[in-house]
């Protein structure tokens, strides 16, 4: 496994008026579950572009890990068992914390599998492995595309670094972002503890590569106003 996406439910929606953001429908279906069946297209094209052609390199075909830093709440009894679920400690501590326990669960996860047999999958000659890379995803995007990600996921190979988009305002989108899986550990080691800190700390010293992507794709909701944008864009 190579790939892993993490996706942040254990937020308070305090301006959402209580009510959990990612299970609230849109389109027909839960926003976690729209945000999980893109991941999901990654496992059956990962080389798809943003625009929906084919982009070398994605890698993400053999098969996206994916961690719920957070409540369920919203996926159905076959999606949850699709998915791993992890929680911050304390509960509410903030994405970063959801972050780090998703990224320690992910890290326990490889450290207990079994290593591969070198004799079955022999490595091309003078071809590295891709490197691990990982998603981090906000609860409540409801139209984040596998194009997209796909396209975070190459960037943030081809770079070795942090790749993002922008939103609707120009502004560097934390939570839809890829990270190198080794980097992201390092940068959480370097903050220590995670509780109520800012996710653009992960990014402080780093110029992340900006994709570029309708800030549509990107759209979250604090309000129902912007909820009722979201659901008028997709009729």
């Amino acid at each position: 496994m190579t790939v892993n996406a993490i996706i942040l439910t254990g937020g308070r929606s305090r301006r959402f008026d209580g009510v959990h953001k990612p299970g609230v429908a849109v389109g027909g279906r839960s926003t976690i579950s729209r945000i999980l069946a893109s991941i999901r297209g990654l496992d059956d094209g990962a080389d798809i572009g943003a625009d929906g052609s084919n982009v070398r390199g994605a890698g993400a075909g053999v098969g996206v890990g994916v961690w719920v830093a957070g409540p369920l709440d919203g996926l159905s009894e076959t999606e949850r068992d699709d998915v791993c679920e992890v929680r911050e400690d304390p509960a509410f501590a903030g994405p970063l914390a959801g972050i780090a326990a998703a990224v320690a669960a992910i890290q326990q996860a490889a450290s207990a599998m079994p290593p591969a047999d070198a004799t079955l999958i022999p490595p091309a000659d003078g071809v590295a492995p891709p490197a691990g890379v990982t998603l981090i995803l906000a609860g409540d995007m409801p139209m984040i595309t596998t194009g997209h990600l796909g396209e975070l996921i190459r960037t943030c190979r081809a770079n070795g670094g942090p790749a993002t988009g922008t939103d609707d305002r120009g502004k560097t989108q934390f939570l839809c972002a890829a990270w190198p899986t080794e980097l992201l550990r390092a940068r959480l080691a370097d903050i220590g503890d995670p509780t109520d800190g800012a996710v653009k700390r992960l990014f402080a010293g780093f110029d992340p590569a900006v994709v570029d992507v309708d800030p549509n794709v990107v759209s979250d909701f604090d309000t129902a106003a912007e909820l009722d944008e979201i659901r008028a864009r997709l009729e």
